[in-house]
């Protein structure tokens, strides 16, 4: 198949576009979970205690989303990388 054996220029890019696609994700958490934290502080006129915990919460979920997905993918090289040791 030609999708088995890629370039590994192109595996490099294609690895470093879903870093650059992590770390935005990371920014829109913070972004979004902030500005939903500000329109509910605009509703209760509690500025900016919300805007800010909600700020935390997005970096809070956006650092675990990157913790766990780092986490699989290292269990996933270690998988592939002891398929073939030992037996035949």
């Amino acid at each position: 198949m030609p999708g088995d054996k890629q370039d590994p220029a192109a595996r490099g890019f294609g690895q470093g576009y879903e870093y650059v696609a992590t770390g935005f994700t990371f920014a829109f958490a913070i972004l979004l979970f902030g500005a939903a934290g500000w329109a509910l502080d605009g509703w209760l006129h509690t500025r900016p205690l919300f805007a800010i915990a909600g700020g935390f919460l997005g970096g809070f979920g956006g650092f675990m989303n990157i913790y766990y997905r780092v986490k699989r993918e290292t269990e996933a090289e270690k998988g592939e990388g002891g398929k073939g040791k030992g037996k035949a």
